[in-house]
């Protein structure tokens, strides 16, 4: 249908250019002394026609003719950008299947390509700290084309995870502080920097950290509290010679960190360092009553407080609900035997022993008898807490 529409479109205009062409009997004259042109009006159209069509297609080919070289070069360009691209895929998959070398190689050979950008230093970077190859590694992101602003955010990762793997956790987290400066820290810069603070020491900054990373679930809530446990657990511990320092951390935490065990256990620990035997007992107490745990029992028996016997009889209530706990036992048998209850201290100890037959329950049952006099279970129970020992050991027992 479109095909007839247009051939009776042309036929036409064909008729009508017929027509006027026949009924057209004006001409045109030119004139330039002594030359004189006489054309008729048809055939000045024509010309004049025929003349546009050419002057038109030899501008457009001077044209095509002017931007050829452009376009060589244009698409030179855009091949080695494809190129290049290619063998940046390659060395990316390359790194996904841990084949370091193949990496290398293809980093390198996009490198060698004009065109290509700095990505495939940082990639070929990336294996070089895999591989240990720091020196390597430095020379790829001291590239100018790595230090580009595009690429800032991932070569700053990549510079404190070569600090962090050299074991400079300062270096490390100076690069995670310009990186937060250039674009904040994203999820796995938090994580790099839970890294860097754990290998310097600085546990107390640690906490933070975690819970942003339990917002964004990295962490479940339980693998967050573990963690954030084990941050305060380290600073506490590191503040066993600061009593000021480890008053001020412990009043910082929260009721729910201070009741963990491992916290408790930690702080309870660096106070009786400090002697502080009266806050130890108080942190080790308050624990207990949340949760239960053999660790705290013992430490609880080491502190000593002005009034040991209310201390023995906070003891003696939680065998209400343990009273087949061997720690909480031989703890027993200790306060007892600071109160100089020597028949309970010893009924302790045995039922401790008949629990846990512990090396350390041996040798508190053996001094306690060799203080009544009794040197000969005393040099047993010494005996048999050497042996035990030795079994614990892997030695043979003689």
């Amino acid at each position: 249908m479109r095909l007839l529409f247009a051939f009776l479109l042309l036929a036409a205009l064909a008729v009508l250019a017929a027509l006027l062409f026949r009924l057209n009997a004006g001409y045109a004259l030119f004139v330039a002394p002594p030359y004189r042109v006489e054309l008729s009006l048809n055939a000045f159209v024509l010309v004049v026609v025929g003349g546009f069509v050419v002057l038109h297609l030899l501008l457009r080919l001077a044209a095509r003719i002017a931007r050829m070289p452009r376009e060589v070069r244009e698409s030179r360009v855009r091949r080695n950008r494809e190129r290049a691209r290619a063998k940046q895929d390659a060395a990316l998959v390359a790194l996904l299947e841990g084949r370091y070398g193949k990496v290398r190689q293809f980093a390198d050979e996009a490198l060698a390509i004009p065109q290509s950008t700095g990505l495939p230093a940082l990639i070929a970077a990336r294996a070089a700290i895999d591989m240990h190859e720091f020196a390597a590694a430095e020379a790829l992101l001291a590239r100018p084309d790595a230090s580009t602003p595009s690429l800032a955010v991932p070569r700053l990762m990549l510079e404190a995870d070569m600090a962090l793997a050299q074991g400079q956790s300062g270096e490390a987290l100076a690069k995670l502080a310009e990186l937060r400066r250039e674009a904040g820290l994203h999820t796995a810069a938090l994580r790099l920097e839970v890294r860097a603070l754990t290998a310097a020491g600085r546990s107390a900054e640690i906490p933070p950290l975690v819970d942003q990373l339990v917002k964004r679930k990295v962490y479940d809530p339980t693998q967050g509290d573990l963690l954030r446990a084990s941050a305060h657990a380290e600073a506490l511990a590191g503040l066993r010679h600061d009593a000021a320092g480890l008053r001020a951390y412990w009043n910082r935490l929260s009721d729910t960190d201070r009741i963990n065990p491992k916290v408790a256990r930690a702080g309870a620990a660096s106070f009786l360092a400090l002697g502080g035997d009266r806050e130890a007992a108080e942190i080790v107490s308050r624990s207990l009553e949340r949760a239960w745990d053999p660790d705290l029992v013992a430490l609880y028996a080491e502190c000593r407080t002005a009034d040991s016997t209310r201390q023995l009889e906070t003891a003696e209530r939680w065998l209400g609900s343990h009273s087949q706990d061997p720690a909480l036992l031989q703890a027993l048998g200790r306060l007892c035997e600071r109160e100089a209850l020597w028949g309970k201290a010893q009924s302790y100890y045995e039922a401790s022993l008949a629990l846990d037959d512990h090396w350390r329950t041996h040798v508190a049952l053996g001094e306690l008898h060799a203080r009544l006099g009794r040197t000969e279970l005393a040099n047993a129970h010494l005996a048999a807490a050497l042996k035990r020992t030795l079994r614990e050991l892997g030695a043979p027992a003689g």
